[in-house]
């Protein structure tokens, strides 16, 4: 399932396709996101990944990152902490949270920390495209 917790839309350059980082320390759900995001995409986004907090925060600190998969449960940097540096340097790119931590209170914290949405896993296609929509990624 797929909850938008706030709105937000993406402001890219016509000229440059938009960037979305997969952030995840399972190789096998970075691959059926990438999978996913691909499908639902195409060549119109560059597709980046991280194994762990710490290599994203690198990418989001060095690159143009427009949206975000984030998993929260990682070792070392987890998500939230993704989410509390992002909001300390005040870091742009849009997060959706992707986990299996489905508690209400858990989708109320990622919220109040900046995340615009979040996907139970694991992640459906159609959740996944719900999102990306209301983002401004997808355009029907």
């Amino acid at each position: 399932m797929a909850y938008f917790l706030r709105d937000s839309t993406i402001k890219t350059n016509s000229t440059m396709p938009a960037t979305l980082l997969i952030v995840d320390d399972s190789k096998s759900s970075r691959k059926v996101n990438l999978a996913f995001a691909r499908e639902l995409l195409g060549d119109t986004v560059n597709c980046l990944e991280a194994a762990g907090g710490a290599e994203a925060l690198e990418i989001l600190a060095t690159q143009r990152v427009d949206v975000a998969l984030l998993d929260l449960t990682m070792p070392g940097i987890n998500g939230f902490d993704v989410l509390a540096e992002m909001r300390r340097q005040n870091m742009s790119a849009k997060i959706i949270v992707v986990s299996a931590d489905i508690q209400k209170q858990t989708k109320e914290r990622v919220a109040a920390m900046g995340a615009v949405g979040f996907i139970d896993k694991p992640i459906k296609l159609d959740a996944l495209r719900a999102l990306l929509t209301k983002l401004g990624m997808i355009h029907d």
